[in-house]
């Protein structure tokens, strides 16, 4: 689950937290060191294909970066990108396709 905090005097989002339950939510881990303690999230998907497959999208007036986990959230690997992601779309049958959305079309 992805939780924000909208700071209305500055009208942005300033902290994301990003949490896991293994129990059907009865109870829920923090993982902001997982995905860095100073980083803010934008978007949480989940691969229809395979639901062990989770990519969160960083802010990219921040940072812009691509976080995938193959292990339901239990550990992250960031990649940095050139360009700013403003969203994703998944392959309905090709697992590993996405096609990603930004304004800078690159």
């Amino acid at each position: 689950m992805l939780t924000k905090y909208f700071d209305f005097s500055l009208g942005s989002v300033t902290e994301s937290s990003l949490w896991r339950s293994t129990d059907y939510g009865t109870t829920y881990e923090k993982l902001d060191e997982k995905v860095g303690p100073k980083t803010i999230l934008s978007y949480l998907y989940v691969s229809p294909n395979n639901k062990r497959k989770i990519m969160l999208l960083t802010d990219p007036e921040v940072e812009s970066s691509l976080l995938i986990s193959l292990d339901e959230g239990a550990s992250y690997q960031r990649y940095h990108l050139a360009f700013d992601i403003l969203s994703l779309l998944f392959h309905p049958e090709q697992e590993d396709w996405i096609l990603a959305y930004s304004h800078d079309q690159k």
